[in-house]
């Protein structure tokens, strides 16, 4: 049965590509003991590819290392996990970035060269990939931004549900919690050119809106006692407000309410059929419109 402690050290300090560079490292470095033995003979080129390959080799398990030996005690500044996602992010690019520039310097390729490489290929590429540069310059705006946090629930388009993650191209939106599978992936690139409404965190803001063919006559009585059926449903707390209101030349009966987004779908049921049963009489079927507003 394996050691529990050493069980832990490996899972902390080793990954797939530590173990991987590790691996080649020794084989390469093997060989070049047995060429120093003299048990193998190898050609002048060989030797010399074998030395290279290894120094490339070996910078990047430095590299790997490294990020797995500090990577967690760097997240551990940052209490915000959009803030942990940005600065590991840029920690690995910031540490792999000066793994490839010391293995150009190794092939004799100078900064200048390189700075100039970049630059050429970042000129021919940025309209071939412009999507990808939208995304990623758009994980760059709502990680900095944050005009949404993680956990909070958004509208974006006709996509919406609660952010999962924040991905460096896609954000994961989960829209029913009881299959936290099903979720949506949302390009980074869209949040640059559409409205985002931010719906709430543990409660949603609801605001639902029904046409009337007309004012009814006991107005007063009827808002009062669906104020009353309302306030059995979502709590008295958490209703905000039922009225009339004019829009584009039509009138109209409008609640607004807080609710749970468990119990979301639930609650507008029940809160269409109360009001049918209160103002059937003055509800211009099927016009009902619903929709949903920021809180």
């Amino acid at each position: 049965m394996a050691n529990p402690k050493f069980k832990e050290i490996r899972l902390k300090y080793l990954s797939v590509s530590v173990i991987v560079t590790l691996l080649a490292l020794i084989i390469l470095q093997g060989l070049l003991y047995l060429q120093s033995e003299g048990i193998l003979d190898l050609p002048y080129d060989a030797i010399n590819k074998i030395g290279s390959a290894s120094l490339v080799i070996s910078v990047l398990f430095f590299s790997s290392l490294l990020l797995r030996l500090t990577m967690r005690g760097m997240i551990r500044l940052f209490d915000e996990p959009e803030e942990r996602i940005f600065y590991s992010k840029i920690y690995a690019w910031t540490v792999y970035t000066i793994a490839i520039f010391i293995i150009l310097n190794h092939f004799g390729v100078s900064l200048g060269n390189i700075t100039l490489f970049v630059g050429l290929l970042a000129t021919g590429l940025a309209f071939a990939i412009r999507d990808v540069l939208l995304s990623f310059f758009g994980w760059i705006i709502l990680l900095r931004k944050k005009p949404f946090r993680i956990g909070d629930y958004i509208r974006i388009g006709e996509d919406e549900g609660t952010v999962l993650h924040i991905g460096t191209f896609y954000v994961l939106l989960d829209k029913i919690h009881e299959f936290p599978e099903g979720f949506t992936r949302v390009p980074n690139r869209l949040f640059l050119e559409k409205s985002i409404t931010k719906l709430g965190k543990e409660s949603y803001h609801e605001q639902l809106s029904f046409v009337l063919s007309g004012i009814p006559d006991n107005r007063s009585n009827l808002i009062s006692g669906l104020r009353k059926d309302l306030e059995t449903l979502v709590g008295e707390n958490n209703l905000i407000s039922v009225y009339t209101d004019l829009k584009n030349e039509k009138l109209y009966m409008v609640l607004e309410y807080k609710v749970l987004f468990t119990r979301r779908q639930t609650t507008r049921s029940e809160v269409i059929e109360r009001v049918y049963q209160q103002l059937k009489g003055y509800l211009a079927l099927p016009g009902m419109q619903a929709g949903s507003l920021m809180g």
